[in-house]
């Protein structure tokens, strides 16, 4: 999908001119530099550099700002914090056992209409929040190209769908693009490929303009950080649980090992027992 050609009324740039300046600028090396998700392996010289150079964002347009404002400018954008506002506790919710929820990270939200979004699918299809209203809906984020913690999520996405059982109908699982590097459209995406989803019906990829991407990482606390580089970029991992009537319910944190290289992996029994979380969470809500 390419993105929207309409013209931005603070720049009177069209969505494919300031990804064209943002491709000049900053992303010469993009699709040969590998750039992946996780703490950048960065000389010692360059650490301070890298401090102040980044930037955050999922703060409305500080994003399009980073990338499409400052195209060839020298100086760093400063730092802006970004902090998720507290998670009130629901009275009930899944009932999983202690440990389950401590290795997930598990928090139950107060119910709260799911923020809705409409971005592409990996067919090149819009899909719209709304459109799942019956399902449940399980919401997470990593990279298109699977360069971060889909190395570890998408095989326990894989293993949860396998034990829903009768409720796999219920149940869709919505992964939403967070590199803001390879934002359009690609089919087959190495995030539903590496991870063996491609062939689930009720997994769906997510990916859109640059503008369309950040508001979604606003309304649900991703945090996306881009340094300098075009290789300088992490961002935080989490999952939503979204009930069939549209509220959201409950937040889980997925977790991997990061090595050297920059690869995330996760010893089996971790990411069975995370994907036994995942499915038990889901059902509980399809009832």
């Amino acid at each position: 999908m390419s993105t929207t050609s309409d013209s931005n009324p603070s720049t009177g740039l069209s969505e494919e001119q300031r990804a064209a300046a943002f491709t000049q600028t900053y992303a010469s090396r993009a699709e040969g530099g590998a750039p992946r998700v996780g703490p950048s392996r960065i000389p010692p010289k360059f650490v301070l550099f890298v401090a102040v150079a980044f930037v955050v964002l999922g703060l409305g347009g500080t994003v399009l700002e980073h990338y499409y404002g400052n195209a060839g400018q020298g100086s760093a954008v400063p730092t802006t914090e970004f902090t998720l506002p507290p998670v009130p506790v629901a009275p009930t919710g899944p009932q999983l056992s202690a440990s389950t929820k401590s290795l997930m990270g598990l928090k139950e939200i107060a119910s709260a209409q799911a923020p809705n979004f409409t971005l592409t699918d990996q067919h090149n299809r819009p899909w719209n929040l709304t459109n799942a209203v019956g399902k449940v809906v399980v919401l997470t984020f990593f990279n298109r190209d699977c360069t971060d913690i889909c190395t570890v999520l998408g095989p326990e996405i894989r293993q949860a769908e396998g034990l829903l059982g009768i409720h796999d109908a219920a149940v869709e699982f919505v992964i939403v693009n967070a590199d803001p590097n390879h934002f359009s459209y690609r089919a087959n995406p190495p995030a539903l490929t590496r991870a063996g989803l491609e062939n689930f019906a009720n997994v769906t990829f997510l990916t859109g303009p640059l503008n369309q991407l950040n508001a979604v990482w606003v309304n649900y606390g991703l945090s996306v950080r881009v340094g300098a580089l075009v290789s300088q970029v992490a961002h935080n991992n989490v999952m939503y649980f979204i009930t069939p009537r549209g509220d959201l319910r409950s937040l889980a944190v997925p977790f991997g090992n990061e090595d050297h290289s920059g690869a995330y992996s996760l010893d089996p029994v971790s990411q069975r027992h995370f994907a036994e979380g995942i499915a038990n969470t889901a059902v509980s809500l399809a009832k």
